[in-house]
């Protein structure tokens, strides 16, 4: 599994699959381990991380939503002391997503070491600024709904990082299987964490992090931006062709066509709803 990212702190591993990123971030306290994802291969390679690193900390296992793609790994840790939102722990459809991984693995032959089930919650999230310290370490998680209805953010306060999820990437726009206003709170907050905390990295599930504040206000406006070209196209009944070359400006553009399509979709149930 490639390292993206490596300070003396923190490390990023990036799957050869939608650049999806998994965090290992090591203080003297903890050591908390955000999604790790996909290949069985690539798992190991965040294990043995954890192992070479683990001096007696604590561990902690972060969710950051409830995506196949961001549980999969979850017993390859199970000494670690699980945290997702309060969504992530009592939504529906558990079923379907463990149904989602088994489905990829057939697919694709995989066989893993570990059993694949639905995480188990330690340590729910339900407010904003719910914070866990341990010794000289403080960890912040705020609620992130909008990609999906169950999502959260965390900073690592002493590390000045940010830990996204599916928010603020540079190879994706903003994905609404949720709802597009909780989306634009979403971001509205992760404005505010950007200026408050300091911010020194932020780190997207999908694609590269980033260290350039001006980078990560970038990546806000892009998606503030095309959350309003979708409504205005939506209002408008109409093909807005600013909107549709931003889309075609992407890489993997096929299928990131396909998810603006389902946002357009997602947009107009928003529609029909509110009218």
């Amino acid at each position: 599994m490639s390292v993206q990212y490596e300070d003396h702190s923190v490390t990023i591993f990036e799957s050869a699959l939608h650049q999806t990123t998994s965090t290992v971030a090591v203080t003297k306290d903890v050591i908390v381990i955000v999604d790790p994802t996909w290949l069985p291969e690539e798992i190991q390679a965040i294990q043995k991380h954890v192992n070479e690193r683990d001096n007696g900390q604590r561990k902690y296992l972060l969710f950051t939503h409830s995506d196949f793609d961001h549980i999969i790994g979850y017993n390859a840790f199970p000494e670690a002391v699980t945290i997702a939102s309060r969504g992530f722990a009592v939504r529906s459809g558990k079923k379907e997503t463990i149904q989602e991984i088994k489905d990829f693995d057939d697919q694709y032959y995989i066989q893993r070491p570990y059993l694949i089930d639905y995480p188990k919650v330690d340590i729910i999230i339900d407010y904003d600024e719910q914070t866990i310290d341990v010794g000289e370490t403080s960890v912040t998680f705020y609620l992130a709904p909008g990609h999906q209805a169950d999502g959260v953010f965390a900073v690592i306060n002493n590390l000045n990082v940010f830990i996204a999820g599916d928010y603020l990437s540079d190879i994706e726009f903003p994905f609404i299987h949720h709802n597009s206003e909780a989306y634009s709170r979403t971001l509205d907050k992760a404005e505010k964490i950007i200026g408050e905390k300091e911010i020194e990295l932020l780190i997207p599930g999908h694609g590269k992090a980033t260290t350039d504040i001006k980078e990560m206000k970038d990546r806000l406006e892009d998606s503030r931006w095309y959350i309003e070209a979708l409504r205005k196209e939506i209002s408008e009944a109409g093909s807005y062709d600013v909107l549709q070359a931003f889309v075609d400006s992407f890489s993997f553009s096929r299928y990131l066509g396909e998810m603006h399509q389902e946002n357009l979709l997602q947009m107009r149930k928003e529609e029909q709803q509110n009218s």
